[in-house]
């Protein structure tokens, strides 16, 4: 990842984890409910509320909306991307079970389309699904971005496989 985008949309967390009495660094990502979701290479949590991340794109009113389901795969696909940022803007679930905490922010805006930037999975099957009906119920798009990581189970999985730091897998 990027240490510029790193630095724009992450923060360092001390936690400590009472049943254990030790303390750990995170990386933190903040939410719209005023939680952090929490990353280290062993530890993957929240700081509650759990809630979705609404992050504004480069452009004003833009016509596309792009949704995320984890902090990791949005910040791999802004990576790759020329400008590191998105014209749309971005959603970043944070769990599938924070769609409908998305719905608002989608709904009557100025956009045309979702991007759904979902896992190659059953679970990610099925929130694209429910994406496309709810586009189809408010008159938008839905365009699933799984042919840019076709055969790796999402996002980051692809971006770290191009960047040699892990082989292919899906």
């Amino acid at each position: 990842i990027n240490l510029q985008i790193a630095k724009r949309h992450l923060r360092e967390a001390l936690v400590y984890n009472s049943n254990t009495g030790k303390e750990f660094l995170t990386l933190a990502l903040p939410n719209e409910n005023e939680g952090f979701e929490l990353r280290n290479a062993f530890f993957k949590g929240c700081i509650a509320p759990k809630g979705i991340t609404f992050i504004r794109g480069s452009k004003v009113l833009p016509d596309e909306i792009h949704v995320f389901e984890g902090m990791m795969d949005y910040l791999s696909a802004v990576s790759y991307q020329k400008d590191q940022q998105f014209e749309g803007d971005a959603i970043i679930l944070n769990s599938v079970i924070c769609l409908p905490q998305a719905y608002p922010y989608i709904k009557n805006y100025s956009y045309k389309s979702i991007r759904a930037w979902l896992d190659n999975d059953t679970i990610g099957d099925k929130t694209t699904t429910l994406l496309r009906k709810f586009s189809i119920e408010n008159g938008l798009g839905c365009i699933s971005m799984t042919q840019f990581y076709a055969g790796h189970k999402d996002v980051n999985a692809w971006h770290m496989h191009r960047r040699g730091l892990v082989p292919a897998s899906k």
